[in-house]
């Protein structure tokens, strides 16, 4: 499960499980899962899409802690997470269902993954030359 975990992105599980249901239940992602009434008296309607948007919200989080790992499996899952936006770009470009803000949203948090996992490796890169350097 662990390797699992940190060679899969995360975030493309959510595309995928958000394509499912756009695709299978045609109305569940506009569907209320409940009503809050704040105390300035507006009710705040939480739909199934925010739902997506919150777990991705989450999954982004975790992503960019597994960047913060280097090694050669941090590689494939840079590669992976590349895969991943273009293929949510594409999704969102070309697919009916998948053409809302919900899912563009979603596809923003890709790339914010791919740019994340890049610049920390080269961050990282570049403290261990540091490092090396001045071991020498």
């Amino acid at each position: 499960m662990g390797s699992f975990y940190r060679q899969t992105p995360l975030i493309g599980l959510l595309a995928v499980v958000y394509l499912i249901v756009a695709a299978v239940f045609d109305t569940a992602l506009g569907k209320t899962l409940f009503d809050l009434t704040l105390p300035s008296g507006s009710v705040w309607h939480f739909l199934v899409s925010d739902l997506f948007l919150l777990i991705g919200l989450v999954l982004l989080y975790l992503e960019i802690l597994k960047s913060t790992r280097s090694g050669r499996a941090q590689i494939v899952e840079h590669v992976a997470s590349m895969v991943v936006f273009v293929g949510c770009l594409l999704l969102f470009l070309l697919v009916k269902q998948t053409g809302t803000t919900t899912f563009l949203l979603i596809t923003a948090m890709s790339a914010i993954d791919v740019i994340a996992g890049f610049t920390v490796s080269i961050i990282a890169a570049r403290r261990d030359m540091e490092i090396e350097r001045v071991a020498q």
